[in-house]
Parts: C-alpha cells; sequence; structure tokens
C-alpha cells in the first residue's frame, strides 16, 4: 500500500484560518483537468483500501469548487453510498437518494427523497478536507457540519471510519488542532494514503 511522504520543510505548522484560506486558493487554482485526474486516482486508491472492502453502506459527498470528487463511487455496485444534506447550523444528514439530487446550501446538490441512514451506522464516510494534518487533524470550511455529526462517534461500536481525501497540496505536516475537531483515521491524496500514528514510506504516483 502506498504511504505518503511529505517533503522536509514542506508547511511545518499552520494555524486553522490561514490554512483554510491559502489552501482554498490553491484548490480553485486547479484546471476541471488536473481534477479530474486526481479524483479519479484517489478513488483507485480508495477502493484498494481494506476499510473498503466487501458490501458496505459508505457517506461520500460530490465535489465543488476544485475538491477531489469521490462521487464514482456512487457507480460501485458492492457499495450503499449515502450523500450528505446540510440544514445550517445542525448536524448532517445522510440519505441514500431515490430520485434526481437537487440543489442545497452552499450550491452543493444533495438528495431531495431516499433513504436515511444514521451517520455512526455507516461503515466509511469520505470526508472533504480544505488540509489536513499527517496526525489526522483536518481543517473544513469552517461550519462545523462533520465534527458536530461525528463528535460522538467513538461511543459507537463500530464506530465509522473517517477517511478525508483532498489534493495531496492539502497535506501539511502539522495544524493547531482545536478541542472539537474530530480527527481522521486515513487520508488519501493522488499521492498515496496516510495512516496517523504509522512510519510513511516514499511514494510516486502510480505505484501500488
Amino acid at each position: 500500500m502506498l504511504e505518503l511522504a511529505l517533503r522536509k520543510g514542506q508547511h511545518l505548522c499552520m494555524e486553522a484560518d490561514i490554512a483554510r484560506t491559502e489552501m482554498l486558493e490553491r484548490r480553485m487554482a486547479q484546471s476541471p483537468e488536473a481534477v479530474r485526474r486526481a479524483s479519479e486516482v484517489v478513488v483507485r486508491r480508495l477502493l484498494t483500501l481494506p476499510e473498503l472492502a466487501g458490501s458496505l453502506r459508505i457517506g461520500a459527498y460530490l465535489g465543488i469548487r476544485g475538491e477531489v470528487d469521490p462521487s464514482a463511487l456512487r457507480h460501485v455496485a458492492r457499495l450503499e453510498v449515502a450523500l450528505p444534506v446540510t440544514t445550517a447550523g445542525e448536524p448532517l444528514r445522510f440519505v441514500v437518494p431515490a430520485g434526481p439530487l437537487e440543489e442545497g446550501p452552499y450550491g452543493i446538490r444533495q438528495p431531495g427523497e431516499g433513504t436515511e441512514v444514521t451517520p455512526l451506522e455507516l461503515d466509511v464516510v469520505v470526508v472533504p478536507a480544505v488540509a489536513v494534518d499527517r496526525r489526522g487533524h483536518r481543517v473544513g470550511h469552517g461550519a462545523g457540519f462533520y465534527d458536530r455529526t461525528f463528535a460522538d462517534r467513538r461511543n459507537h461500536t463500530p464506530p465509522p471510519v473517517l477517511i478525508g481525501v483532498c489534493h495531496s497540496f492539502q497535506v501539511v505536516e502539522h495544524l493547531d488542532a482545536r478541542p472539537w475537531d474530530v480527527p481522521l483515521d486515513l487520508v488519501v491524496t493522488e499521492a498515496g494514503v496516510i495512516r496517523p500514528g504509522m512510519a510513511h514510506s516514499g511514494a510516486r504516483m502510480g505505484e501500488d
């Protein structure tokens, strides 16, 4: 399995607000073709993870504005994919769509109808990230949806596995974590996989 090795001295420590501003600018500057290629590689890596082996019910999202887009997971027959439904100030709801998607808050399409799944009963959740570090700390867009939704996941047996996905340039060495931040179990980029707490070997694009 690939493991991502960060270049020494790159993004040594960043505060959340600074990381968010810098990474959003860089992400928005990505061409559609670069986003498409990165998304394809990330989805392939996700499907080789032992955490995604077998028939599972997972949470995923639709990428927008330069995000790595894992929506191709919806076409994998053995996976039942629930998408987030957002309401300002509330935890996320996850719904397996049963019809066309509708325009939701923040310009993100979401299910209008379907089967609702309790978030803590998902096997795996693919989580968008604006920035992440090697310890699994994550910076999102600042609304706190994922932190609120999965704040108590360790009290659920088994807890859903949280897998952050992003471009490799969004990985920093260290983020200043806040008490309410919910850490990720894995991070997957087009360059490799990070398992927080484990040693990382070098990786080149395209290796298995």
